[in-house]
């Protein structure tokens, strides 16, 4: 309930604002002084809508947040005692003098600078507001699809680990009874034993690793200094977690005479190997070609499980590339450097005839768009997923 509560009730709150802010600015242009009145004395009204809005907007914000206090999730907390302190100090304090005022008909130097400082103070919540609206909605781009589903909760058991690369481990899960995900997909895992979160939060979002064929789930991640990494690290086979998902819209098209293309920088990887092991497991007719970026070989995770998928699989092609001077190859042939366009056409020939999928660090993420967009390629058939690297 709260994920549905949040961007509806931001989204009353600024548009009950912007309504505020609009009428104000066209009554004192464009009309009589006989319809300012009337507004000015019409919006305290509206305060039994805008109070509780930005009440249901900070609390169900705060909890959704699951201790989180970095990235989008943190600025978007920040933000928010600002909007609430504007509002309780400023705009309903001027919006209550100003009514009074325009019912006496003291249109004076102090109701023009009052009315004023209420502008400033809306267009400030507006803004901040607009900010919030921006973040939550890459927050959830992932989810977006099934954001009015309620939301699916297993309990899962750790079942092992493995050090799949340089600093980088990968989990085994089990399955959940009832549990189905589509390859590409993500789940929120939570680990009810932990008792102190650090400012990023008492849950990870991971992409699922493995095939929906596999009996279990598998998910990696770089190892950091965070206390639920540090947790799930030293955390012995049969530790409780909770899984919640599945989310995500990151799947293989449809449409087989069009080649896909993944573009993987570091742990990003993840949600291409889940799809390249279920469409190797379903014998799917779809040509497949991984661009897989690392710095050194010893840091791409499932390395040399993907190029034994690729001699099992002929219609999957892994180009794994490193950007270190004196990365060395282990076998196989590489590309050095970044993922440029010319190394796209090298092995796909037509850059613009794929569908494209790019999931890694931000910026990487970014620099790919801005690659594929200058080469050509349609943007809408260019779908994205960033890892934050927490």
């Amino acid at each position: 309930m709260p994920r549905i509560i949040h961007p509806l009730a931001g989204l009353v709150a600024i548009l009950t604002i912007a309504t505020f802010w609009l009428a104000t600015v066209i009554t004192e242009l464009f009309t009589s002084e006989a319809t300012v009145v009337a507004v000015k004395t019409a919006i305290p009204w509206f305060f039994f809508l805008l109070v509780p809005a930005l009440a249901a907007t900070g609390g169900s914000g705060f909890f959704l947040s699951k201790g989180q206090r970095t990235g989008l999730t943190g600025a978007k907390l920040k933000r928010m005692p600002i909007i609430g302190a504007n509002g309780l100090l400023v705009l309903i304090p001027a919006a209550l003098f100003l009514a009074a005022k325009a019912k006496a008909g003291e249109f004076d130097a102090t109701f023009y600078t009052v009315q004023a400082l209420e502008l400033i103070a809306g267009a400030v919540n507006l803004t901040l507001l607009g900010l919030n609206m921006r973040d939550g909605m890459a927050l959830t781009q992932w989810r977006r699809k099934s954001v009015l589903r309620p939301a699916a909760t297993f309990v899962a058991l750790l079942t092992g680990q493995a050090e799949v690369a340089k600093g980088t481990t990968a989990f085994r899960i089990s399955k959940p009874e009832g549990f189905k995900f589509t390859a590409g997909q993500a789940v929120y895992v939570a680990i009810p034993e932990l008792e102190k979160a650090d400012d990023k939060g008492k849950f990870r979002t991971f992409t699922i690793a493995s095939a929906p064929q596999d009996s279990e789930l598998e998910i990696a991640t770089r190892q950091t200094d965070s206390s639920f990494k540090r947790y799930l690290a030293d955390a012995p086979a049969g530790s409780s977690l909770q899984l919640e998902g599945p989310y995500g819209d990151l799947a293989l098209h449809e449409d087989a005479s069009r080649p896909a293309v993944f573009l993987a920088g570091g742990i990003g990887v993840t949600p291409f190997r889940s799809i390249a092991l279920d469409a190797t497991n379903r014998a799917l007719p779809h040509r497949l070609f991984l661009f897989y970026s690392n710095r050194r070989p010893e840091d791409a995770a499932f390395l040399a499980e993907l190029r034994q998928l690729e001699r099992n699989n002929p219609r999957f092609k892994l180009i794994a590339t490193f950007t270190e001077d004196n990365a060395v190859p282990q076998e196989g042939a590489v590309e050095r450097g970044y993922i440029t366009a010319a190394m796209l056409s090298r092995h796909v020939g037509d850059v613009t005839a794929p569908v494209y999928y790019v999931a890694g660090p931000a910026a990487m993420v970014s620099a790919m768009q801005g690659l594929l967009k200058d080469a050509g390629v349609n943007q809408t058939q260019v779908h994205t997923e960033k890892f934050p690297g927490y």
